[in-house]
């Protein structure tokens, strides 16, 4: 994308921003560094200024517009509903397309069309996480014809901190009676990294590969425990299939019955919404419920919650782009916790799940940060 294409899509979104600083507290990047180009109105500033030639792209602004979380806080909040978030991924492509970008992203392309996934893993390794599961025999969740598919994502198929999640959602699924496949290593990225790098038009490939695999199988229902992967299947695959996260399944599981969490668990917990989970795939309740269905727990809300929840500084690439930039968003979210008296931290993605974790490992802080599934699992086997 170039300038005169960025002003063609943008400029009528982007002089809506009046500048008038309400988006300021919403912005972890803003909290933590406190830089007007560090936050969506100097970022609306520096789009507009771009398609009006009164600033040229250059380095400066490649690091305001690629150390966006792209989190959707700003809109939430601001006034005249400017869609700062999608001006942002439409001026990475801009970027990208003059040339200035973080160029770890081209390793990212390259890595994703030689091994799709993430870690440059032998794509084959996507069922490492299997091993968790004792007595489990080879294949067992790789069918040729399933009603549903579970699709697992590069971070908790190759990250060992998280592959506990799709081991513990399948079992899950399998003690529900569920009939559900895995795709293993046919399974590729979903494209999700590509578009916060600002080259979504490299995804084509991953999603004729995916829908074809699952096509294949036959299944008309698609599970995630990672948000990011569901929400770009909601917004960047075409398709007629039905889209679940794992939160929106466990909840109609337990509601009918077919899983009872049924162990006491003495714990004061909170939730964190996951912003490509809550404010930008709109699910909020569902996670809550099956939180509040774990008996003996005692629920606490983060003063900022749903569609005004804090990033925890895992979103946009940014941990790639700048990890430490990236940790003091995560204290940030972890300070908040603590100051509720919360002894753990629940939330439905693995990306959370790693960023939280790291960070209090790192810092010392006695928190347990567990992903909704771990909490569900450990509730019914009681």
């Amino acid at each position: 994308m170039n300038i005169v294409q960025l002003k063609k899509l943008s400029y009528d979104e982007v002089v809506k921003c009046t500048k008038c600083g309400f988006c300021l507290p919403s912005c972890p990047t803003y909290l933590v560094e406190g830089k007007e180009s560090s936050c969506p109105r100097g970022r609306n500033a520096i789009t507009r200024f771009a398609i009006e030639n009164k600033l040229e792209l250059n380095e400066d602004t490649e690091r305001s517009i690629f150390t966006c979380l792209g989190c959707g806080a700003c809109t939430t909040v601001c006034m005249s509903g400017v869609q700062t978030k999608n001006l942002i991924f439409r001026d990475r492509e801009c970027q990208v397309g003059e040339g200035f970008y973080p160029k770890i992203a081209d390793r990212l392309v390259k890595t994703l069309e030689g091994t799709h996934n993430i870690s440059d893993d032998d794509n084959e390794d996507r069922t490492e996480w299997m091993e968790l599961i004792k007595d489990l025999p080879e294949d067992a969740f790789e069918k040729d014809n399933a009603e549903m598919v579970f699709f697992v994502g590069c971070v908790a198929s190759f990250f060992p901190m998280v592959q506990k999640i799709p081991a513990n959602m399948a079992r899950i699924m399998q003690q529900a009676g569920l009939d559900f496949s895995i795709l293993g290593g046919d399974e590729w990225c979903c494209g999700f990294p590509l578009v916060g790098a600002g080259m979504p038009e490299k995804l084509e490939a991953m999603k004729a590969h995916n829908l074809k695999k699952v096509a294949d199988i036959g299944a008309k229902t698609v599970v995630f425990t990672c948000p990011s992967c569901f929400h770009t299947w909601k917004h960047q695959y075409d398709t007629g299939l039905k889209l679940m996260h794992a939160s929106q399944l466990i909840a109609e599981l337990i509601k009918e019955g077919r899983i009872v969490p049924k162990k006491e668990m003495n714990v004061t917990a909170t939730y964190h919404d996951p912003c490509d989970l809550g404010r930008n795939t709109g699910i909020y309740e569902e996670p809550r419920e099956v939180i509040q269905a774990i008996p003996g727990l005692k629920f606490k809300e983060l003063p900022t919650n749903r569609q005004f929840a804090v990033c925890c500084g895992g979103g946009g690439n940014l941990e790639m782009t700048d990890p430490e930039l990236s940790g003091e968003i995560a204290q940030m979210k972890l300070d908040s916790i603590r100051d509720i008296g919360a002894e753990m931290v629940v939330t439905a993605c693995q990306q959370c799940v790693r960023t939280m974790a790291t960070r209090a490992r790192r810092q010392k802080i006695e928190l347990a940060v567990k992903d909704l599934t771990e909490l569900v699992l450990d509730a019914i086997d009681g």
